[in-house]
């Protein structure tokens, strides 16, 4: 089973393609988390990548499908995966069909209102890497980590302005690829709104799982 989630930041995607993936026992493969190893790294790629995401804009084509098709030939996508924040333009799309064919694109909608919301709500541990939010999972004590006890951030590209930057590049972008995988036959779309095991049994049942 090879399968793109789609949807804008803070949908939930990156939630329901890591349930789904252990659920299933294939690879989760989140460009984030591609980026973020990058960044650690601190190599060139790596700091270029940090300015960019920082802004809250999109990272180009050309580096983000030489991370992608480097992760999709390891051995744990023999049995399938799912692609969470890639493919994010046309062009990626395009050349993502040049290597590897998919069962179905997955779209999580959202209002941009509760998108804000989830995301400017999201609190950073900087020193064990732990996330809270101030509504879904707060801190024992705010703005404490509860593990560490360090005080927690707001990650730049959580901020009001930077959100709502990257709502618009989502919106003139990654949109579009919503007509692009629906007229492949290949878009299921998913309601993000609800609790998370709603949306997970959605999930499962839009992709006749069981």
């Amino acid at each position: 089973m090879k399968l793109i989630f789609l949807g804008p930041p803070g949908a939930g995607k990156g939630t329901m393609a890591k349930r789904l993936a252990k659920d299933r026992k294939i690879a989760h493969i989140s460009t984030g988390d591609l980026f973020r190893e990058a960044i650690a790294r601190e190599s060139e790629l790596g700091l270029e990548v940090k300015a960019i995401i920082e802004r809250g804009d999109l990272v180009p084509d050309s580096l983000t499908i030489q991370l992608v098709a480097e992760r999709i030939k390891a051995g744990d996508c023999a049995g399938g995966f799912i692609l969470d924040g890639f493919p994010r333009t046309i062009g990626q799309a395009e050349a993502l069909e040049k290597l590897v064919g998919v069962d179905a694109a997955v779209n999580f909608g959202l209002s941009d209102e509760e998108l804000v919301r989830r995301l400017s709500g999201r609190r950073l541990c900087p020193a064990c890497g732990r996330t809270f939010h101030v509504d879904f999972m707060p801190p024992q004590v705010p703005d404490l980590c509860d593990s560490c006890g360090a005080g927690l951030i707001v990650r730049k590209d959580d901020q009001i302005d930077s959100i709502r930057n990257r709502l618009s590049v989502y919106q003139k972008q990654t949109e579009p690829l919503i007509g692009f995988y629906s007229r492949r036959g290949l878009l299921k779309n998913v309601d993000g709104a609800p609790a998370p095991e709603a949306v997970f049994s959605a999930l499962k049942k839009t992709l006749a799982l069981p």
